[in-house]
Parts: structure tokens; C-alpha cells; sequence
């Protein structure tokens, strides 16, 4: 995959599942900052597997 290809999938799954998955961590954490966090990285632990992995 492009970067540019892989890049643009990242920021898709961004705008499309930040919202929901860092509100969920809120309710599960009590702290919408720890949630943030969270959701940060659990983002870039997906960026960081193979492409094939998370299809």
C-alpha cells in the first residue's frame, strides 16, 4: 500500500470512529483526558501493524 493511500485510510478511520471510541473510553475511564489518550493510542498501535492485519 502508498503512503498516501495508507494515509488517507488512517485519517478515514480517524474521522469516522474517533468520535464514538473516545466518548466510549470516557464512560469507561470517568476522564475525558485519559480517554483521549486512550484513543491516541490505540490509534497509533493500528498504524503500526501491517495494512493486512486490520482489513
Amino acid at each position: 500500500m502508498s503512503s498516501s493511500s495508507q494515509s488517507e485510510w488512517i485519517r478515514s478511520a480517524l474521522l469516522q470512529y474517533e468520535g464514538p471510541l473516545t466518548r466510549y473510553a470516557a464512560h469507561l475511564t470517568g476522564d475525558i483526558e485519559r480517554a483521549r489518550d486512550v484513543v491516541q493510542d490505540t490509534f497509533l498501535r493500528l498504524c503500526s501493524q501491517k495494512r493486512s492485519w486490520v482489513d
